[in-house]
């Protein structure tokens, strides 16, 4: 992608609080219909006026579950570990990358078919903000190019690619 993306409004930087403005969440299926790992990037803007980036990868040990209580009611899931963390503060290539995933994501959202119980889900979420309305992109299924899209984002984004696989155990 050659031209430059406006990723947000200017003023949306210019906030002077800590302000939310898009997580993405990856969750895999490596421990079949239980989940697997889980990965968090967290787009948000400080006093700093700039965009700032932290990326959180969560291990799971398919050999040890936990019991989930909830208001919904309760199930298992296989015991999560914080692995990988780091932030930073993002360029405009890496804004870039953010925006074509997100469409990268939206393509996906319409070849989207049920896996049964076990698939991979994608979440994204645009908070408020002076450029817009938030909106949500919820993806759960298994497809192929979209991990193939995830695992650019992270090379693109400079961010731990595990193996060159995002399907590979630690």
């Amino acid at each position: 992608m050659n031209r430059n993306i406006e990723f947000f409004s200017s003023e949306v930087s210019k906030y002077r609080g800590t302000r939310k403005i898009i997580d993405l969440s990856a969750k895999f299926s490596e421990c079949g219909e239980w989940g697997g790992h889980e990965e968090n990037i967290f787009i948000t803007t400080k006093a700093d006026e700039k965009f700032h980036l932290t990326y959180q990868n969560y291990y799971a040990n398919c050999d040890s579950m936990v019991l989930i209580k909830d208001s919904v009611g309760s199930y298992y899931t296989p015991f999560k570990t914080l692995v990988d963390s780091c932030s930073v503060i993002m360029n405009q290539n890496q804004m870039n990358s953010i925006y074509k995933f997100t469409h990268n994501l939206l393509d996906a959202k319409f070849r989207e078919s049920f896996p049964g119980h076990a698939g991979d889900n994608f979440y994204l979420k645009k908070y408020d903000g002076f450029a817009g309305d938030k909106f949500i992109i919820n993806f759960y299924g298994e497809d192929s190019q979209l991990i193939k899209d995830y695992n650019q984002l992270l090379k693109e984004l400079n961010l731990p690619l595990r193996n060159g696989d995002i399907k590979k155990e630690l």
